[in-house]
């Protein structure tokens, strides 16, 4: 699906009433005729034991996992989301739909340093996503990675700063160096966030704003997989608000922050687009320009998932 599809999206999308608690607005993105995309999210083709992610061997390989759907239903991996057990957590290094009976190999990055030892043989699901910092990052990473060596790996060493840095900006230790300590240290406060964000009818999307500032959006398929993704999303945004939390106030500021939204999903189409193949089905479009990056998934003429964030976004 080309770019200029992409900016149709502007023709369709609404917004919904802005929320907001504490520093970080969320603003509804509405597509009242999108029905549900019918996808299975990985946790729950997880939990039904559909899907099955391993170590692809026996001394394993960091930047690469083995995933199994034995089911009749095609899957949807979100960028970021947080893979733990087997040897090391790792996460997404961009979204994936695997077709349903399919054996892929997945690109991951580690967020635990200072383990490579067995906890299980198989990774279990998690409640989050990567921290949106981090999030952008990787996704650049693994865009310049495309464009110059054909390459989906993120910038390891990168994200272990990442991590680092976040942990003692915040006080948070781990043994092996683990992000989930992050999520874990400050769990209570996250949930309130989730408590406070709560997605609404219709909604497909979901643009955030850190002190007033737009910080970045995700679109996708249907308001099924919006609904189930939507709190990890929330926890990825709030655990950087909490980092970065000033005396700048949401209050008072919704028409601003709608406004916000509206001029970046304007911006979408004059971003430049570089296709990929994707991994499993699709097409993966590498997206920048406008003061924005992202990436997209496409399929069938239609977008499965749309990722931008601010460049400003560090």
């Amino acid at each position: 699906m080309p770019v200029t599809e992409i900016a149709n999206l502007a023709s369709r999308i609404s917004f919904g009433e802005v929320q907001a608690f504490r520093n970080l607005a969320l603003v509804p993105l509405l597509d009242r005729a999108r029905g549900p995309a019918g996808y299975l999210a990985l946790d729950e083709a997880l939990r039904r034991g559909q899907t099955e992610i391993t170590e692809v061997s026996e001394s394993g390989s960091v930047p690469q996992l083995k995933l199994r759907n034995r089911g009749p239903e095609e899957v949807f991996l979100l960028d970021g989301e947080e893979l733990v057990g087997a040897k090391q957590n790792r996460i997404l290094n961009l979204s994936i739909l695997v077709p349903a009976h399919a054996e892929l190999e997945i690109p991951v990055s580690c967020v635990e340093q200072g383990r490579w030892s067995w906890r299980g043989r198989g990774f279990r699901g998690s409640d989050r996503v990567i921290f949106s910092k981090l999030r952008r990052s990787n996704a650049e990473s693994v865009s310049a990675n495309l464009a110059e060596q054909n390459s989906r790996a993120g910038d390891q060493r990168g994200v272990w700063k990442y991590v680092s840095d976040k942990s003692k900006r915040m006080s948070v230790h781990s043994d092996t160096g683990a992000a989930s300590a992050l999520f874990e240290r400050y769990q209570q406060d996250l949930d309130e966030f989730v408590s406070e964000l709560k997605p609404v009818p219709g909604q497909v999307g979901a643009a955030f704003l850190v002190n007033g500032r737009f910080a970045g959006l995700d679109i996708l398929a249907g308001p099924d997989l919006l609904a189930r993704l939507l709190p990890k999303l929330v926890r990825s945004y709030a655990l950087d608000a909490m980092d970065d939390e000033t005396n700048a106030s949401t209050d008072g500021s919704t028409r601003s922050a709608a406004q916000s939204v509206e001029r970046v999903i304007a911006a979408i189409g004059r971003m430049s687009a570089e296709a990929h193949p994707a991994i499993g089905r699709g097409q993966d479009l590498r997206l920048r320009g406008a003061g924005l990056v992202g990436a997209a998934l496409t399929g069938d003429g239609a977008m499965i998932h749309l990722g931008i964030w601010s460049a400003a976004y560090r």
